[in-house]
């Protein structure tokens, strides 16, 4: 834990004089990277470096290259680089790959050679498998009951390698590449489920039924002594979100929509200095089915804005990948439609609308020539039962006010 000066909420969400003036972002494709036909239709995607919720150094690319890990349905996993080659993971090629992370390197600094960079990739299948890569190899295995639904990293400073994972049966837990730290299953206790009013449809009320977790992320929050604690925060299928700290629920929050996806940062105004440990991730977004984006923010809910379809997936850059100062991250929505999302300090402030509905989404801290941007998958299925893929990049480039 780490002492903090308990965050607050302004009450417009900003801080005009210290923020930079500029009105939105330009979202402009600048780059195709073909992927070959053999390894599938791409199913799932993860950037290194990430750049993720306060992650961003600048010149942190290593040896100027983004690397994109890639999981097919058909069960490959490949290292993309930005350069276009492509290297396959060993044992790939089983069951489904439904999620990735892509993380940095654990392996020892006297195994890792001057070529390009490898990271550690995290791969969960459709078997419930969960198999983590060091240096291109398998490390380790390790199952859950059901498919793999969520894949996050830690980022607990004190744990740097350890990683969230959840399932379609409710299971979450904390794992490392040697071992599994928790295990815990996704319950509403007491407190009773949203009910669903007579008339509604049956998929409604299905769905409450639908124990999957479908996302997950670590987050800090502060208690009423300023002190900060890491907490793991899941989201069920069945209309909640649970704070866990080391498998054990402490907080509950019904929700009357499932959330579907939740992303750690910065997104109000706060007086938490981002100097202390873990204090880039005091917050949570929560995206949910109808569009509506909240904060979590002190162990409570807040408004953040809406959009117009269903959110799939929702990622946050901080605001010195941009501007070399800190700000409340700047928030990439990506929707179960070709319409993409830029938010910042609870508004819209661009949209992309893609060509094609994406199969995967991540976003890239630093992609080399082009700086902060968005990766978009295309699976096209050709002729017989061969498939096309292609990871399209996206830049990201602020609009200054004058």
């Amino acid at each position: 834990m780490a002492q903090a000066k308990r965050p607050r909420l302004s009450s417009n969400g900003s801080d005009a004089s210290s923020l930079p003036l500029f009105c939105g972002f330009e979202l402009t494709e600048k780059k195709v990277i073909s992927l070959p036909a053999s390894l599938g239709p791409v199913s799932a995607v993860s950037a290194w470096p990430t750049g993720k919720a306060g992650n961003f150094t600048a010149g942190s690319t290593a040896d100027k290259h983004a690397v994109f890990a890639v999981g097919t349905s058909h069960g490959c996993i490949a290292l993309v680089y930005s350069d276009e080659s492509t290297v396959v993971l060993e044992n790939s090629g089983s069951s489904a790959v439904l999620q990735l992370l892509a993380k940095d390197s654990s392996a020892p600094a006297s195994a890792i050679s001057d070529a390009k960079p490898v990271p550690d990739v995290v791969a969960g299948d459709a078997d419930g498998q969960v198999l983590v890569y060091v240096l291109g190899r398998v490390f380790s295995r390790n199952t859950l009951p059901a498919p793999i639904s969520t894949l996050s990293a830690d980022l607990n400073p004190n744990m740097p390698s350890s990683f969230s994972v959840g399932d379609m049966s409710g299971t979450i837990a904390s794992c490392h590449a040697q071992d599994t730290l928790w295990r815990a299953q996704l319950d509403m206790g007491s407190q009773a489920l949203p009910v669903v009013p007579g008339g509604a449809d049956q998929r409604a009320a299905a769905r409450l039924l639908d124990p999957t977790v479908n996302s997950a992320c670590s987050v800090w929050l502060s208690d009423n002594h300023g002190l900060l604690t890491s907490y793991v925060l899941a989201a069920s299928a069945q209309g909640f979100i649970q704070l866990l700290s080391r498998g054990i629920p402490v907080h509950t929050i019904p929700l009357s929509t499932p959330c579907t996806s939740v992303c750690p940062g910065v997104f109000v105004a706060s007086d938490i200095s981002r100097e202390l440990p873990g204090s880039s991730y005091t917050q949570a977004i929560v995206g949910d089915g109808s569009g509506q984006l909240l904060v979590l923010d002190n162990f409570e809910l807040v408004p953040y804005a809406q959009v117009e379809y269903p959110i799939a997936r929702i990622f946050s850059l901080p605001l010195r990948a941009f501007f070399g100062h800190d700000g409340p991250d700047v928030v990439v929505c990506a929707t179960l439609s070709d319409t993409i999302y830029v938010l910042h300090q609870r508004k819209i402030v661009a949209t992309y609308s893609a060509a094609f509905w994406p199969s995967a989404v991540d976003i890239v801290a630093d992609f080399p020539g082009i700086g902060p941007a968005i990766v978009l998958v295309e699976s096209e299925a050709l002729t017989g039962k061969s498939s096309s893929s292609s990871l399209h990049i996206i830049s990201l480039r602020p609009l200054l006010d004058g």
